[in-house]
């Protein structure tokens, strides 16, 4: 466990926050860093960095952690303790342009809505993918569920691992099993613009990272590349 991939070091504000809840986390539940380590497979030397901002995790080593700690990736992103179930219906909450939590990978740029709420039935993305070609995927992503996609804008072509690939204009959109493997193209001049939906069906919901590409990790807005407009891709 001693080779866990880190991100060189950021600025100590954007490191700090997640350091802190870690530790927070840790402590109410009274564990050691040894513990923590042997639940999530992250070293405990790496939790112990990451805990005094001295290094910014991958999205897949805050994934692994998560994972061990049994708790959404939501409650590692913020200093407030985890909102409890509701005991009634009518739970409500907005994300306002400039808000939400914000992922990158080389291929999408993302943008998690409704993230105050816990343990909700369906999880809200707003994707620019800049992925052009089959190419550039290692992983493709499956996870547990359906998934809505809605074109904002551009044009994207989706690959999956049962259906020829297929394309979808501003306006448009497609309605999948998420189980089956699959990935998003830009096809348009400029990136694509797409939301993304995805719904678990099952009574205790995936971490947000089961979302999303494996190899995203949570950035500052200020970290986020603007999309750039490139050369439409070639008639495959």
């Amino acid at each position: 466990m001693e080779n866990d991939p880190v991100m060189p070091a950021l600025e100590a504000d954007s490191r700090q926050p997640i350091g802190r809840r870690l530790k927070a986390l840790r402590k109410s539940r009274k564990l050691t860093l040894t513990r923590v380590a042997e639940m999530s497979g992250v070293s405990a030397s790496t939790l112990s960095k990451i805990e005094n901002a001295q290094v910014s995790p991958s999205f897949d080593i805050i994934k692994r952690i998560c994972d061990g700690l049994d708790i959404a990736i939501e409650d590692m992103m913020g200093d407030a303790e985890p909102a409890p179930a509701p005991a009634m219906n009518g739970r409500k909450t907005t994300t306002l342009s400039g808000s939400g939590a914000r992922f990158t990978c080389g291929q999408y740029d993302y943008k998690a809505h409704a993230t105050e709420l816990f343990r909700k039935g369906m999880v809200p993305l707003e994707l620019h993918v800049r992925a052009r070609s089959v190419e550039e995927f290692d992983h493709w992503s499956r996870h547990n569920g359906e998934e809505f996609v809605f074109v904002l804008s551009g044009e994207i072509e989706i690959h999956t691992e049962l259906y020829a690939p297929f394309r979808l204009k501003q306006g448009e959109s497609a309605y999948f099993d998420s189980s089956m493997a699959h990935i998003y193209l830009s096809v348009s001049a400029e990136d694509a613009h797409v939301l993304s939906v995805s719904y678990d069906p099952r009574p205790r919901q995936a971490p947000i990272s089961a979302y999303m590409h494996a190899a995203a990790r949570p950035v500052d807005e200020s970290d986020m590349p603007p999309a750039q407009p490139r050369i439409a891709a070639q008639q495959r």
